[in-house]
C-alpha cells in the first residue's frame, strides 16, 4: 500500500547515487530535481508540479538514483514500491502517457546535449564512456562505475578499453555487493 510522507522545506527526499527501490508522486507543496548537466557541469534543478511523479527512471531500471530530490517548501508525496506503482500504471493509461512525454523530452534535450558534446569534442563515444566510469570509479561510485562498465561492454565488447572494462567488472562485483551489505547494517536504513 503506497505511503503518505511529508517533508519539511529543505529536506533530502533521495540523493544522487542512493538505492532507487521507491517511486514518489507529489501531493502538494514544491519539489526540485538536481542533476549536473553534462555539458555545463553547472546544476541543473527541474521544478516539480503536483501530480508529476518522479524516482521512475532508476527504480524501475534498478540503478541508482541520478539526481537529488529536494523539498523546496512543505511537500506531501505518495511513495511507491516498485510493484505498487506498476499495479497503478496499469489501471491508469493517464500514467503511462504521462511518463511517455516525460521521457520523449528527457531523451531529446539528452540527444542534444550528446550531439552538441560530440562536435566539440575529439573524444570517440567508446573512450569517453570508458573514462567516464574510470571517473566513477576513482570517486568511488561504485554502483555507477559498474553500470558505466557493463554498458561499455555491452556496446564496445570488441573496443579498446573491453579488457580494462571487463576487469573492472570482475573487481567491482564483489565490491559492490560488499558495499549494499553494509549499508543494510547501518542503523536508521529501512
Amino acid at each position: 500500500m503506497p505511503k503518505p510522507l511529508q517533508y519539511k522545506p529543505g529536506s533530502l527526499i533521495y540523493a544522487q547515487g542512493d538505492d532507487s527501490e521507491k517511486i514518489f508522486i507529489l501531493q502538494n507543496g514544491k519539489v526540485s530535481l538536481v542533476y549536473e548537466d553534462v555539458e555545463s557541469k553547472e546544476d541543473v534543478r527541474d521544478m516539480l508540479q503536483p501530480g508529476e511523479f518522479f524516482g521512475v527512471k532508476s527504480a524501475l531500471g534498478r540503478y541508482p538514483r541520478q539526481e537529488n530530490a529536494i523539498a523546496l517548501s512543505t511537500a506531501s508525496v505518495m511513495v511507491f514500491t516498485i510493484p505498487e506503482f506498476e499495479a497503478l500504471a496499469m489501471s491508469n493509461t493517464r500514467i503511462i502517457m504521462k511518463m511517455l512525454k516525460v521521457f520523449s523530452n528527457q531523451v531529446r534535450r539528452i540527444h542534444a546535449q550528446v550531439s552538441n558534446l560530440l562536435e566539440t569534442s575529439e573524444v570517440k563515444p567508446d573512450e569517453g564512456l570508458f573514462a567516464i566510469g574510470e571517473k566513477y570509479l576513482k570517486n568511488r561510485r561504485l554502483a555507477h562505475a559498474k553500470y558505466i562498465f557493463s554498458r561499455y561492454m555491452v556496446h564496445y565488447p570488441t573496443g579498446k578499453d573491453a579488457a580494462k572494462a571487463a576487469k573492472h567488472l570482475q573487481g567491482l562485483e564483489g565490491a559492490v555487493r560488499s558495499a549494499r551489505a553494509a549499508e543494510g547494517r547501518r542503523p536508521g536504513r529501512e
